[in-house]
């Protein structure tokens, strides 16, 4: 679903609402006093609000940036119940004698909180995409060398070296996906190696190289496991 449709949706919902809720408010003949405003302001800005942040949670293209964007809409949608609640609350029991102001700060109180959640929630939202970004930069590294090395394969015709060459790639498919900084001189090493592997087509090279490589990605997993203890 595309970003405009999402948008005219939202937009669509909202109105029904605003329609529904400006009915029973003013066709209910209730007490129209500083109890009654409040309610109905706070509720049409809490309308308001879930609109734009419905609008603004689907706006990415993808699914993972709409999955991302649900609890968003899932906070704001529980803030606009509450606060329609509250608001039709306030004004059927505006004939009582007690402040607005009262309701008023209730009111606020509740629309700040919805707030600051809104912002915690975005926050956490754009942390996630940037540590799902980072994981895909690091695993890279290997579903390439993983790719490389399976093209090589079916390209033999060899048994011997297309067998060799398979369980490299099979090796490298169960190799730890995570890379990191301290990886940099053994990753250039099997960057050099199968780059060699490459330009190989004499079956001992390639044999050679594919023990070579299979010891240094076995040497590599190892520190990998190393570095994430600590």
């Amino acid at each position: 679903m595309n970003p405009v449709k999402n948008k005219s949706m939202s937009l669509t919902v909202a109105l029904i609402i605003v329609a529904i809720f400006n009915l029973v408010v003013f066709v209910i003949p209730f007490n129209r006093g500083g109890g009654f405003w409040s309610g109905y302001t706070f509720s049409m800005l809490a309308i308001v609000l879930t609109v734009l942040v419905s609008a603004y949670a689907f706006k990415h293209e993808g699914i993972k940036s709409k999955i991302y964007g649900l609890p968003l809409i899932s906070l704001v949608w529980r803030y606009l119940i509450i606060q329609l609640i509250l608001g039709l609350m306030q004004m059927f029991l505006d004939f009582i004698p007690v402040p607005f102001q009262y309701g008023l700060v209730v009111n606020a109180i509740l629309l700040g909180l919805c707030l600051i959640w809104l912002i915690a929630v975005e926050t956490g939202k754009d942390e996630i995409i940037r540590i799902d970004e980072k994981v895909k930069e690091k695993t890279f590294y290997i579903k390439s060398l993983q790719i490389d090395v399976e093209g090589l394969a079916e390209r033999t015709s060899d048994e011997p070296s297309k067998k060799a060459r398979k369980d490299l790639a099979e090796t490298i498919r169960y190799s730890d996906p995570m890379s990191n900084p301290q990886l940099a001189t053994i990753e250039n090493k099997i960057e050099i190696g199968i780059a060699n592997l490459c330009k190989t087509t004499d079956s001992t090279g390639i044999m050679n190289y594919c023990n070579e490589l299979q010891q240094l990605l076995a040497e590599r997993n190892r520190k990998c496991k190393v570095f994430k203890e600590f």
